[in-house]
């Protein structure tokens, strides 16, 4: 194959899969799929995971405490000393009257000397006994675990929740943004017909000031309703951990999904069962307890065997070769006590004891708020029920109200204030259509977040 079409059935295939990926990136995107890009790219779901691996690291550390603890140490040097000078007594005769040697301070010259130093230790240390400290670390480890992965999986939650509530909320005011659309729509034809009727002398000349108002209007609820939605994207893209002004189109939900009855009770218990949040709490209690008894025993013993085993010499083939000699070696029980270390021991107990209540105290308040969470987002789901029924008839006596007004005012029979305010009724019976529709949804969403069945 020539290098030339090499280079072109490459060149093709890098155009063919840009493309591809072109494709899957500016086609709209559903909620399952921008749940999906959050859950791989969001930072705080990302180090939520880091931290529940840390919190696995704790455990393995932890449990090492059972294991006996061995090292080797290997060393070769060489000592060297050079001459040395000193002053010391040296006996130069004998006293022929007493007979005792007699002694005179010189300065004395030593030779320097060198000499070759090898030595190989192996040391091994057993725990045996320390009241159950090592056995409570490891309970302590473990359930900090549990308590960092349920802290993972109630960040993982609200990551699902924050992207369903910013979805849906960016549809709320992409729907909102037509119906501003149509009613500055409406307000210009209408301007036009009024302006029409004046130049032939049906309407005076203030029903022509009166429709540029309303049309003004109208055009500035567009632009405030044209902003909100830019921020809702933005807020969106944020949600996947993409740029805020990247282009962004979504899939609508145009039909409310089917929700079964729920009971207040019947939720509180679910959630005291599942929200991650809740157990979180729960097992930090577990740890501070766990840590309790930790503390406690650091008021008392540790009993440990011991053992060594060391050679040396100056020669380095004789401590890796003969093991008959040049060796030493011990074994032993140890007994370890700390009797005092500044209260630091004291202190580390009462640290333990208040982290317990802090967890405590978390739990029965998040108990109290999910109840709370629970009711508001059940509140919101009767309360889409009750708007679905009474704007279905608000929407066609509205649409129908309007459609009377503008007849009404073509035959002179009517005012342009009747259309006007048919005209906002209209708009606002859409507009409440609308939010209920969306933030039904969005609540119930949140209720799943509260039961800790979001994303199940």
């Amino acid at each position: 194959m020539s290098s030339n079409l090499r280079v072109s059935i490459l060149s093709l295939c890098f155009l063919l899969s840009a493309s591809s990926v072109f494709a899957q990136t500016s086609r709209p995107l559903t909620l399952e799929e921008c749940v999906g890009i959050a859950l791989r790219e969001n930072s705080t779901l990302r180090n939520a995971e880091r931290r529940k691996q840390i919190a696995g690291t704790n455990v393995i550390a932890a449990r090492a405490g059972l294991l006996p603890r061995t090292d080797v140490s290997l060393s070769s040097g060489r000592f060297q000393q050079g001459d040395r000078t000193l002053l010391d007594d040296v006996p130069v005769g004998v006293d022929p009257n007493t007979g005792e040697v007699v002694y005179e301070r010189r300065t004395i010259t030593q030779p320097g000397y060198s000499s070759n130093s090898n030595s190989a230790s192996v040391n091994v240390n057993q725990l045996l006994f320390d009241f159950g400290a090592t056995w409570n670390r490891i309970k302590q480890a473990n359930a900090a675990e549990d308590a960092s992965t349920k802290t993972f999986e109630s960040t993982k939650q609200s990551t699902i929740l924050l992207v369903n509530q910013r979805y849906l909320g960016y549809l709320k005011e992409l729907q909102l943004l037509k119906v501003n659309e149509d009613a500055v729509k409406t307000s210009e034809e209408q301007l036009k017909r009024t302006e029409s009727m004046f130049e032939i002398g049906s309407v005076a000349q203030g029903d022509v000031f009166r429709a540029r108002t309303t049309n003004g209007n109208d055009r500035i609820s567009l632009i405030t309703q044209q902003n909100q939605v830019a921020n809702a994207r933005g807020l969106l893209n944020v949600a996947m951990a993409r740029p805020t002004d990247a282009a962004l189109e979504i899939v609508d939900i145009e039909e409310v999904p089917a929700v079964r009855e729920y009971k207040l009770d019947d939720v509180v218990q679910v959630a005291v069962e599942k929200n991650p949040e809740l157990q979180s709490y729960k097992y930090e209690m577990k740890r501070a307890s766990y840590g309790k008894h930790v503390a406690r025993t650091a008021f008392l013993p540790s009993f440990s065997v011991r053992g060594s085993y060391q050679r040396s010499h100056n020669e380095f083939d004789r401590v890796y070769s003969d093991f008959s000699k040049n060796w030493f070696g011990s074994i032993g029980l140890g007994m370890s006590l700390n009797l005092f270390n500044g209260f630091a021991d004291q202190a580390e107990l009462e640290r333990e004891s208040l982290s317990y209540r802090i967890a405590e105290e978390d739990h029965q308040n998040r108990l109290r708020t999910l109840r709370l969470e629970a009711e508001q987002a059940l509140l919101s789901l009767q309360a889409w029920k009750e708007v679905t029924a009474i704007n279905s008839e608000n929407l066609l006596s509205a649409q129908e109200d309007l459609r009377l007004a503008q007849e009404r005012y073509r035959v002179g029979a009517g005012t342009l204030l009747d259309i006007i305010t048919a005209q906002s009724n209209l708009t606002r019976a859409r507009s409440t259509f609308i939010r209920a529709k969306y933030d039904s949804m969005i609540a119930y969403a949140y209720l799943q977040s509260v039961m800790g069945t979001l994303g199940e």
